[in-house]
């Protein structure tokens, strides 16, 4: 059963990640129709994370008098909505709210889905389990890649919105008929909410989460301004879409191999920094438009494997007891890494005038994850937070 179960959310994931990809699949679209720049496009982009900011925290807050079934499929209703919203805009402003309201649903999806795969495997498959839920996501952001530009040439940038409104239909009619909890629910105790932290676990936290934050927006300039990057060196658009959807097809692969491959790892830390120096360097081949459906490849295999590795890093850094506010300064910043990032690139592609240079920043920012990891470390053999009170 918890098999189906994982089935069923593996495929509502997915739809998130389809939905998500609608901005970056229509940007030539929406510049030309709202008359937007693409440091514009890139905030539109990061709207759908921003809500996790100030909602990740409630979210998990109210499974205790909420189930998650029906929180789930709250979240799937605001994904319609706002997917509708901004598929009937006539102004950028009606746009924007629109993908606000899509990032609520994603917001409470993304924190309830969590919550739901670890109570059907707490303390079974619960790697596997959690890799193959993180794997939904770039498999929903390649089905965009893939399904977003033929709409949008053949019945234009509004019928994508409604596709992906479609989607999250579905997620929310499959949650409703199909979705069941787990038969005995966890023995946990009832504990108030707690905020706070000790200094030393906010400290670790924090950076076990701007880690996560930069990681994952470096995968997100990749397959929203890659495509751009494949144009500019000469690429036909659909042909650049196509080929950077290989990079997440791959990621879909090596993310839940690579958690069984860095567990058995014995020195994960060099692991992670060779991993991650290789998928800058990478990113700097992709930049130049060079090899390009082997690059793609190659990028969703060295930066896919250490996925798990890396989020592994959160639990390492609060004690047992503060797992639970600490999960939410972690989300915290990776909703925000996440709001900001694209706007940044789109803004210094504006500047610079030059395609590659978002993916050249995602480079940069591989490198800046690599120091995180090793600071991470330094703390935790400086100040380690088994000894904290």
């Amino acid at each position: 059963m918890r098999w189906l179960m994982l089935l069923i959310l593996f495929v509502v994931r997915l739809a998130m990640g389809f939905q998500f990809q609608s901005v970056a699949s229509t940007s030539a679209q929406l510049v030309e129709t709202f008359g937007l720049s693409y440091a514009q496009v890139g905030t539109l982009i990061g709207f759908f994370l921003l809500p996790g900011v100030f909602i990740a925290i409630p979210s998990g807050a109210l499974t205790r008098a909420v189930s998650d079934k029906n929180l789930l499929m709250l979240g799937a209703v605001g994904m319609v909505i706002g997917a509708w919203l901004m598929g009937s805009a006539g102004d950028a402003t009606t746009l924007y709210a629109g993908r606000l309201v899509t990032g609520v649903g994603g917001t409470i999806f993304n924190v309830i889905l969590t919550k739901m795969v670890t109570e059907w495997f707490f303390e079974k498959e619960i790697v596997l389990a959690l890799g193959i839920m993180l794997a939904a996501w770039p498999c929903g952001l390649a089905l965009g890649l893939m399904i977003h530009g033929p709409v949008a040439s053949a019945y234009g940038w509004s019928w994508v919105m409604y596709v992906t409104a479609l989607a999250a239909l579905g997620a929310l009619v499959l949650t409703a008929l199909f979705y069941r909890a787990p038969p005995t629910p966890l023995d946990l105790p009832d504990v108030p909410l707690r905020y706070g932290l000790p200094w030393r676990e906010f400290v670790q936290m924090s950076v076990a989460g701007v880690t996560w934050a930069l990681y994952n927006a470096v995968l997100i300039l990749v397959i929203s301004f890659g495509p751009d990057a494949l144009v500019a060196a000469g690429y036909a658009r659909g042909s650049a879409q196509s080929v950077s959807s290989l990079f997440m097809w791959t990621a879909m692969i090596s993310v839940p191999v690579g958690g069984r491959l860095m567990q058995s790892v014995k020195r994960v830390t060099p692991a992670l920094v060779a991993l991650l120096l290789a998928s800058a360097a990478v990113l700097v081949v992709i930049a130049d438009g060079r090899w390009p459906e082997l690059s793609m490849i190659a990028l969703g295999t060295v930066a896919g494997v250490p996925a798990g590795a890396i989020m592994a890093l959160s639990a390492e850094a609060v004690s047992r007891e503060n797992r639970g506010p600490g999960l939410g300064i972690y989300f915290t910043w990776y909703y925000l890494g996440m709001t900001l990032v694209p706007g940044i690139a789109g803004a210094l592609r504006d500047a610079s005038g030059s395609a590659k240079a978002p993916v050249l920043l995602g480079a940069l920012l591989m490198v800046i994850v690599v120091g995180c990891i090793l600071a991470q470390r330094l703390l935790q053999a400086r100040w380690p937070v088994l000894r904290s009170r």
